[in-house]
């Protein structure tokens, strides 16, 4: 009893403090974009037809010269930073360039010929603010020789334009826009997941809560795919406007600008929703984590799915805020991948 109180409470808080000081900040304006008006697939309510067209493989600029600080505590991987340009361009010069970090493993994969084959593309949640997460993913699996990388998401911390603050612009906008950042954030990680592809790459994934959706939405479309982990994903980004937390206040108020009923608003989001489409990944090879005291996304939805697919499913007594940011789940999830590609030490 203690335990979910306490959860609901540090949802609850945290949920009030995102939504006032980064969905609001400034109080700024919504973006207003009239994009289905010159690009049609925007409105086709068809999954192939909303991310098209296939993006080509990224180009990625290695920067040297934005290597962390932190590299000095890996004995395991040399970390490096790189970036390319997104095939969608929103007018926010840094949104359009994409940015990722890769934790380059220094060692040899066990009964492997071929040093970094293996590598784990994340994304982060609606609001991201560091690599905490991926910092403690590269710790547990770079010294198995799996590479770890993470892509910054659409308007989302180093993709953030100045004067606003990380995430505000996913939600801070028209339905058009909220379209347009949905659409740009799986195309970018289609691409960079073509790039590492054509590299040789074997390719896991794993997302946290928004980056949850764009990992298992990039399963529905991208071919050769290992595995899929999804921490709290948001299954079902409709009936989230009625069904989720203080945070989704943002997405509806984005939404509300323009009178559309639910039946049309129902057809343009069924891209977006998970469950009306089929896995192009083993769905033995997709693992979903649900916090049973989630006061931000249903948790129900993600147990829904994971019946639906016959997928593997987690339960952890943690509400959102703990299972997204607490190291418990990642830890798992860590010991899930080496055991998939028998790494397990």
């Amino acid at each position: 009893m203690m335990r979910r109180l306490w959860s609901t409470v540090l949802d609850e808080i945290l949920g009030y403090y995102l939504l006032h000081r980064y969905f609001y900040y400034k109080k700024r304006p919504l973006i207003l974009s009239n994009a289905g008006e010159t690009s049609s697939e925007l409105h086709s309510g068809d999954l192939n037809t909303f991310f098209s067209p296939t993006p080509q493989a990224a180009r990625l600029e290695y920067q040297s010269h934005l290597n962390p600080a932190s590299q000095s505590t890996f004995d395991s991987a040399q970390i490096e930073d790189f970036q390319f340009p997104s095939s969608i361009q929103t007018g926010f010069p840094e949104n359009d360039l994409v940015k990722g970090r890769h934790w380059k493993s220094t060692t040899t994969a066990r009964g492997t010929d071929s040093k970094k084959c293996y590598t784990v593309v994340a994304v982060d949640g609606i609001v991201q603010m560091g690599v905490r997460s991926f910092n403690r993913l590269a710790r547990r699996l770079t010294p198995a020789g799996i590479d770890v990388i993470m892509m910054d998401s659409p308007f989302n911390f180093r993709r953030t334009p100045e004067g606003y603050r990380p995430g505000q612009l996913i939600a801070g906008g028209n339905l058009d826009h909220q379209l347009t950042v949905a659409r740009q954030g799986v195309l970018d990680l289609w691409s960079l997941i073509l790039a590492l592809q054509k590299e040789g790459r074997q390719i896991g994934l794993v997302g946290i809560s928004h980056g949850a959706w764009m990992t298992l939405t990039a399963a529905l479309l991208i071919e050769q795919l290992e595995f899929v982990m999804a921490i709290t994903p948001p299954v079902d980004l409709f009936h989230i406007l009625e069904e989720g937390g203080t945070v989704v206040k943002a997405i509806r108020r984005g939404v509300a600008h323009e009178p559309i009923d639910l039946d049309r608003l129902e057809q343009l989001s069924r891209p977006l929703v998970i469950a009306n489409w089929t896995t192009k990944v083993p769905t033995s090879a997709i693992h979903l984590h649900v916090a049973d005291y989630d006061r931000f996304i249903p948790s129900f939805r993600i147990e829904a799915l994971a019946e639906r697919w016959k997928t593997q499913s987690s339960h952890h007594p943690l509400g959102h805020i703990e299972a997204t940011t607490g190291p418990k789940v990642v830890s798992q999830v860590s010991s899930d991948i080496l055991h998939f590609w028998n790494l397990s030490q």
